[in-house]
C-alpha cells in the first residue's frame, strides 16, 4: 500500500504533467490570438506593482490602473516619437549606400575570403548579390516614404488593416482589464486547486512569481539600460546607424549573449563598409566589454538582486525551442513555462525525495 508521500507525489506529477500539457496544447491551437492577449497580460504583471502603491495610497484599483495604462500609452508614444524619427533616418542612410556596400562586398570581402581561405565561392552567390543591386532602387524608394506611407504600404490589405487595427485596440484594452482584476485573477485560479493541495500549491506559485517577476521586470529594465548605453557608445564611436544597432543590441539582451554578439557584429559589418579606422573596432569592443562588465558587477545585481534559478543556457534553450515550435508566441511563453517546470521539477523532486519510494532501504539478505 502506498504512503501519503508517494500518493501525493504521483498525484502531483500526473496533475503538473496534464495541466502543463494542456496549456501547451491551447497554446499552439490558439497562438494567433494569444499573442495581443499573452502581451497585455505580461505588461499587467509587469506593471501590477505600481497599480499596488497607488491603491495603498487610497486610490481606487480602477482609477489606478487608467493612471497605469495612460502612463504606459505616453510613454511608449513618446519613446517613439523621439527614436523613430531617427531609425529610419538611419535606416535610409544604410539603404542610399547599400550599393555601394555590396561593391565592396563583391570586389574586397569575397576575394579576400577566397584567398585567405583557399575557397571558391559559388557564383551564384555573386548573382545574388547583382540581382540585390538592382532591385535596391525600389526597396529604398519604399523605404524612404515617410512613415504614415510606410505603414499603409505594409496595412495594404484591408484584412491586414483591420488585424492591426484590432491589435491596437486589443493590447490597451486588455491591459486595463488584467491591471483591474489582476488580485481577482490570480485568487479565481487559486480556487480552481483542489483543497487538499492548495497549501502545497501556493507555496509552489508563490516561488514562481518570485522568479517571474524579478526576470520580466528586471530583465527589461536592464535591457532598457543597456539599449541607452549601446545607442550613446556606439554613436559617439561614429558607428554607422550607431542607434539603431544600439537599440536592437538591447532588445536581444533578452536573451542571454546574444545582444552583445549581434551588436559586436553589425557595428564590425557596418565600419567594415565604411572603411572604418583601427581606432573605431576597437573602440566598438571596448564599448561591449564595458557594458558586459557593468551588467556582471553593477547593473544586473542591483537591477535583479538575486539570482532567479534561471540559467543562461536554459533560457537560450527554452527560447529557441518555443520559439521553432510556436513562433513569436512561443518566445514570449518560453522563460514563464520554463520557470513553472523548475519549480514544479524542483517540488516533486523534494517530494520524491522524501518518499519511502526513495528512503526505504531493502531488507537483509537472508543468510
Amino acid at each position: 500500500m502506498k504512503s501519503k508521500d508517494e500518493r501525493f507525489f504521483t498525484q502531483s506529477i500526473t496533475l503538473s504533467i496534464f495541466a502543463l500539457a494542456l496549456l501547451i496544447g491551447l497554446a499552439y491551437l490558439l497562438r494567433g490570438v494569444l499573442a495581443p492577449v499573452l502581451f497585455a497580460f505580461l505588461l499587467a504583471y509587469a506593471f501590477d506593482p505600481f497599480v499596488e502603491i497607488l491603491c495603498r495610497r487610497h486610490v481606487s484599483r480602477s482609477v489606478a490602473s487608467s493612471i497605469c495604462l495612460l502612463f504606459l500609452l505616453v510613454l511608449g508614444s513618446g519613446l517613439l516619437a523621439l527614436i523613430l524619427p531617427t531609425v529610419q533616418a538611419e535606416v535610409n542612410i544604410l539603404l542610399k549606400n547599400m550599393p555601394i556596400y555590396i561593391e565592396k562586398i563583391q570586389t574586397s570581402v569575397l576575394p579576400w575570403i577566397e584567398n585567405t581561405f583557399d575557397l571558391t565561392l559559388p557564383k551564384t552567390l555573386q548573382e545574388a548579390l547583382n540581382a540585390l543591386r538592382q532591385n535596391l532602387p525600389n526597396v529604398s524608394s519604399d523605404m524612404a516614404k515617410p512613415l504614415a506611407g510606410l505603414l499603409k504600404t505594409i496595412l495594404s490589405s484591408t484584412m491586414s488593416l483591420l488585424a492591426s487595427l484590432v491589435y491596437l485596440v486589443i493590447i490597451p484594452l486588455f491591459t486595463y482589464y488584467f491591471l483591474r482584476d489582476f488580485p481577482r485573477i490570480i485568487h479565481w485560479f487559486g480556487e480552481l486547486i483542489p483543497i487538499r493541495f492548495r497549501e502545497k500549491s501556493t507555496s509552489i506559485f508563490g516561488e514562481l512569481n518570485s522568479v517571474l517577476a524579478g526576470f520580466i521586470r528586471g530583465q527589461l529594465t536592464v535591457c532598457a539600460i543597456l539599449a541607452l548605453f549601446y545607442s550613446i557608445c556606439l554613436s559617439l564611436v561614429g558607428v554607422p546607424a550607431g542607434l539603431t544597432i544600439g537599440i536592437l543590441a538591447g532588445l536581444f539582451n533578452l536573451v542571454p549573449y546574444l545582444g552583445t554578439i549581434t551588436g559586436i557584429a553589425l557595428s564590425f559589418s557596418f565600419l567594415l563598409l565604411e572603411g572604418g579606422q583601427p581606432l573605431a573596432y576597437l573602440l566598438v569592443l571596448l564599448v561591449f566589454i564595458g557594458a558586459s562588465i557593468l551588467d556582471g558587477l553593477l547593473i544586473t545585481p542591483k537591477v535583479l538582486g538575486e539570482k532567479l534559478g534561471l540559467a543562461p543556457v536554459a533560457v537560450i534553450l527554452a527560447v529557441l525551442a518555443f520559439g521553432e515550435i510556436f513562433g513569436f508566441t512561443g518566445i514570449l511563453l518560453a522563460v514563464p513555462v520554463t520557470a513553472l517546470g523548475k519549480v514544479i521539477l524542483t517540488h516533486a523532486l523534494k517530494a520524491y525525495r522524501n518518499s519511502r519510494m526513495y528512503t526505504q532501504t531493502p531488507p537483509p539478505a537472508e543468510e
